[in-house]
């Protein structure tokens, strides 16, 4: 076997393409992956703001629907029809007769009670939206400490703050949201 100069001229500049375009194809999956944390970034932060929204909506909501429940609770405890005026014209939200617009003209026992259970239902239905969202930020909380804090921790806290603040003034609480057994969680998460 010869060997030449020439040879191993040929072979290092071989070894040295092949090394070149190993360290470009690095770069560029270095470069990919970091493209891919931004987006997944921007998609986070974009579906955080979305929440934002959407809380203060379902707690404006709640709060509406809260206060004609109060309403309809205060006139099935009176029979004085004074007082069925006052107490419609009272409540108010935003500065608007919310209780007289929900009841319409019907001001008997039986159409209170019917507005009762129609109330009782949106109520329902803001809570069940709000524990929805509770959950979905439970997630991305913990996506994000596995993803090593690609969003502010900071963000997300506050948003889970207000979440947990809305539950705690309602009759839901945080241990009624779920039924989970945490032994049976933790043995799934081994």
């Amino acid at each position: 076997m010869k060997i030449t100069a020439d040879s191993i001229l040929g072979s290092a500049q071989n070894i040295n393409n092949k090394k070149k375009s190993d360290e470009k194809e690095l770069k560029q999956d270095s470069v990919n992956s970091k493209n891919d944390s931004i987006s997944i970034k921007n998609a986070i932060n974009s579906r955080i703001e979305t929440i934002e929204k959407e809380v203060k909506e379902i707690q404006t909501s709640l709060t509406k629907n809260q206060m004609i429940s109060r309403g309809l609770d205060r006139l099935l405890s009176v029979s004085n029809p004074a007082a069925l005026d006052t107490i419609m014209n009272e409540t108010l939200f935003n500065n608007n007769r919310i209780l007289k617009d929900f009841v319409g003209p019907q001001l008997t026992a039986d159409a209170f009670k019917l507005k009762k259970n129609e109330i009782d239902v949106l109520i329902s239905s803001n809570l069940t939206s709000l524990t929805k969202i509770q959950v979905e930020m439970d997630n991305i909380a913990a996506s994000n400490v596995i993803s090593n804090n690609i969003i502010s921790n900071k963000k997300i806290e506050s948003l889970m703050v207000g979440i947990n603040d809305t539950l705690k003034n309602t009759n839901l609480g945080i241990e009624n949201i779920s039924n989970l057994d945490a032994e049976k969680v933790m043995r799934l998460i081994k």
